[in-house]
């Protein structure tokens, strides 16, 4: 979509927030996992699935808890993300190839 087809008035911007607070509200009932990630190393680990994101983000604190008590400095992060069902791949493979967009990876 170019940004000359992309909305402009309030009406439209609050519509698009509305959608976006609809889709995070969902995505909380989800299964989440917790993802561990320690500085300066580039590979992350992940535990779970948990039922929904506030188990998830019980499990990231008691972890963070138990790494600040056993006197670490702040070099291990945990984060939780939703867990998506798995894409079919039979389904991918039958869909026509799409150009690649100009622009870098969306890893929002």
């Amino acid at each position: 979509m170019s940004e000359s087809q992309l909305p402009h008035g309030a009406g439209d911007m609050e519509r698009i927030a509305r959608i976006m607070y609809s889709m995070e509200i969902d995505e909380i009932d989800m299964p989440h996992v917790v993802v561990t990630n320690i500085h300066g190393c580039p590979l992350a680990t992940y535990s779970g699935p948990y039922a929904n994101g506030l188990a998830a983000l019980a499990v990231a604190e008691a972890e963070r808890r138990a790494d600040v008590a056993a006197g670490e400095a702040g070099d291990v992060h945990f984060s939780v993300a939703p867990l998506y069902p798995g894409l079919d791949l039979h389904e991918l493979q039958e869909q026509p190839a799409r150009a690649e967009p100009e622009a870098g990876p969306d890893c929002g």
